[in-house]
């Protein structure tokens, strides 16, 4: 009887520990939360009003389940209006859905080490800059309201991915999820977590995360106006995946280190010690990023809906 009751014990104190686990655990916002809200949010404030208010309305067709799976990515109440900022992280949320699998490779672009420029045949299908012409001819053309609100969002997603510099490198190394690191930031271990969350957060810490958003894109509001805007929306997605394979592709990213032939060869398979002010040099070039994504994705929802 004893041996029954201990386990009974243990059985509900596991339980009892995960229900905590879910309860009192800490959301992390990755590019895929806070990166793309930034970049959504931005670009929407940025429509016309006629154009702000045809997004709203599309909002309106997404099924109870797909407003349920967002929200829930969003650690929301599942019946939560939505917004258009949130329906941005929609593309990650659905990644494990069935029907939606074939869009994995979607997120990234894979190139060769030695790999300088991205051209349009940089890949043939399934990669990130197939996705972006794809996805904006099916929000533009789609006739089907819930179709053309799918174009949107991945459209949406994309446009964030392309931006983020490790979305556009290398396989054999899941594109720095392989490249463990040390630093400050303990959560993130690998330089793709890095890029992907951490380089967003003040290094001190001392802002409580529900602030960041809110000062990041107060920020990047003001620096709108001044940037060079008509640049930035004229140029290609080839463009676009090629500004982000510079970076990564640069000794200070610490991501590989070039030979004489010009090739990003991988660092050694050892930790990767980050130096002080890594977050002080990069971290500004992540906030750039997220705000050509979004004065892009502004100019292509404008044009879709012309």
């Amino acid at each position: 009887m004893k041996i029954k009751i201990d386990k009974l014990v243990v059985k509900t104190l596991t339980i009892l520990a995960l229900i905590f686990g879910v309860i009192f655990t800490t959301p992390s916002y990755a590019l895929g939360k806070l990166g793309h809200q930034l970049v959504c949010q931005l670009a929407f404030d940025h429509l016309s009003k006629n154009n702000q208010k045809k997004v709203t309305n599309l909002l309106l067709n997404m099924p109870n389940q797909h407003r349920q799976i967002t929200n829930k990515y969003n650690y929301k109440k599942k019946n939560s209006a939505i917004t258009f900022a949130q329906t941005c992280s929609w593309a990650d949320a659905i990644k494990k859905h069935p029907k939606y699998k074939q869009f994995k490779a979607w997120h990234y672009l894979n190139v060769s080490r030695d790999t300088l420029q991205i051209d349009h045949d940089a890949c043939r299908i399934n990669c990130l800059i197939k996705a972006i012409p794809y996805h904006q001819q099916q929000f533009e053309s789609a006739d089907n309201p819930w179709k053309k609100l799918q174009g949107l969002m991945f459209l949406s997603h994309w446009l964030g991915d392309i931006h983020q510099p490790l979305h556009v490198s290398f396989s054999s190394d899941r594109g720095g999820n392989k490249n463990k690191i040390s630093s400050k930031y303990k959560k993130c271990n690998n330089l793709h977590w890095l890029w992907d969350e951490c380089l967003l957060y003040p290094e001190d810490n001392t802002i409580k995360k529900k602030q960041v958003f809110n000062l990041l894109y107060k920020k990047l509001t003001q620096q709108w106006q001044s940037s060079d805007i008509a640049t930035w929306q004229s140029s290609s997605v080839e463009q676009w995946a090629t500004e982000s394979l510079s970076i990564t592709r640069s000794p200070e990213f610490l991501y590989c280190k070039l030979d004489s032939k010009k090739r990003c060869v991988s660092l050694s398979n050892n930790i990767i010690m980050l130096p002080n002010d890594y977050y002080s040099k990069h971290a500004t070039i992540l906030e750039q990023r997220i705000l050509k994504s979004a004065v892009r994705l502004s100019y292509l929802i404008e044009e879709s809906l012309l």
